[in-house]
């Protein structure tokens, strides 16, 4: 492909039938964004538009999106919409490998073979290791252009581990509404946790049984949970709350908070960020949270070594140990000179690390060059 100029923007088609309006503040939104804004591409997500996009008015304006016909099945509609527009795209971002993007890959390379692929792994060690590394697998993946995975453990695993060249490429923070940098003097004692409330993978119990462990250990603090709530999780909370009725104005589950501003002055007055998943790829929350100057504790996964610096601007411990958590929690809690240092400390680290626009600096070049 010849290089880009002014006069010929490159077209980055994020191929995603499914998205939503909260992806579009995401990874799958936001690089096809950046790369708009600052490096002049023309670039859209192609989806079969299941709600309404208000994102594209403020946060993501000038991203566009493109129509994906529904016909009941997720791979033959992406095939079916890369057969009508797959010359007109320069650029294919995919994420993650499934049945239907390796199929994409070769539809869309069987069409406009000059055309790129960039292939965002979207990946967690457990995941990579119950792939069937076959040969027809690595076939189809080499067809891709670019191949980057979000965390720097993984990065070197799988690029000893796969005969491809695999790029490290984390996910980050954008600062949609030039927020100032956060004064510690903002902090409020609070322990403060985003998600999907509830499910297997975020293990919210952990910090809730946390919690309960070292809440006379620490009397004026609070724990929050913003995030969309499991039935069955409000039905733990309920009987969690009969045992432990003194924990009831502590502990406060905010529900889903899709207003940026708002979601925004949740990390700017929690001192500390706690996420207790069993695994994940890379959440975004540890960039907002590290973006708002968040001390960052978390179970021993692979991208909480990258948000924390190898552990010296958070704390870490082993997954589903609610025990190791709650001294975590009593040490760092009481220090306020750790928190308040780690509070500029974290945001500085953040900006220089994992700032979209420094991120798709990087992507473009990559782009270019491959």
């Amino acid at each position: 492909m010849e290089n880009f100029t002014l006069k010929n923007k490159p077209h980055l088609v994020a191929l995603w039938p499914e998205c939503l309006n909260v992806h579009l503040t995401k990874d799958l939104g936001m690089i096809p964004f950046i790369l708009h804004k600052y490096h002049n591409y023309d670039s859209a997500i192609a989806c079969y538009g299941i709600e309404d996009f208000p994102y594209i008015e403020a946060e993501v304006k000038g991203l566009k999106i493109d129509s994906v016909e529904n016909g009941g099945d997720i791979l033959t509609d992406g095939n079916n919409y890369l057969t009508k527009r797959a010359k007109e795209i320069d650029i294919l971002f995919l994420m993650g490998i499934y049945p239907f993007t390796l199929s994409w890959m070769e539809k869309y390379k069987a069409i406009n073979p000059k055309g790129k692929i960039y292939l965002k792994l979207d990946a967690n060690i457990y995941w990579m290791n119950s792939i069937d590394l076959t040969e027809d697998l690595f076939e189809t993946l080499k067809k891709c252009d670019v191949i980057s995975v979000e965390s720097k453990r993984l990065y070197h695993y799988l690029n000893k581990k796969w005969p491809l060249k695999i790029e490290y490429v984390p996910n980050g923070f954008y600062n949609f509404h030039s927020s100032p940098s956060v004064g510690f003097n903002e902090k409020e004692n609070v322990i403060l946790t985003v998600g999907r409330i509830g499910t297997h993978q975020k293990a919210n119990e952990t910090l809730l049984e946390a919690f309960k462990l070292v809440a006379s250990e620490i009397p004026d603090w609070k724990l929050k949970l913003v995030g969309n709530v499991e039935e069955h999780f409000i039905e733990y909370v309920h009987e969690f709350f009969t045992e432990n009725p003194e924990l009831r104005d502590r502990i406060e589950l905010v529900g889903p908070i899709e207003n940026r501003k708002i979601i925004e002055s949740e990390y700017r007055k929690a001192k500390i960020f706690c996420l207790t998943s069993r695994y994940e790829g890379f959440p975004l929350v540890f960039t907002e949270a590290a973006k708002n100057g968040c001390f960052i504790v978390s179970t021993e996964i692979d991208p909480a070594f990258d948000i924390t610096n190898e552990s010296t601007l958070g704390a870490l411990f082993p997954i589903d140990d609610p025990y190791r958590l709650s001294e975590i929690l009593i040490k760092v809690c009481n220090d306020s000179i750790r928190l308040e240092q780690t509070c500029c400390e974290i945001q500085n680290f953040a900006e220089t690390n994992f700032n979209w626009t420094n991120i798709c600096d990087k992507l473009d070049l990559l782009l270019h060059l491959n």
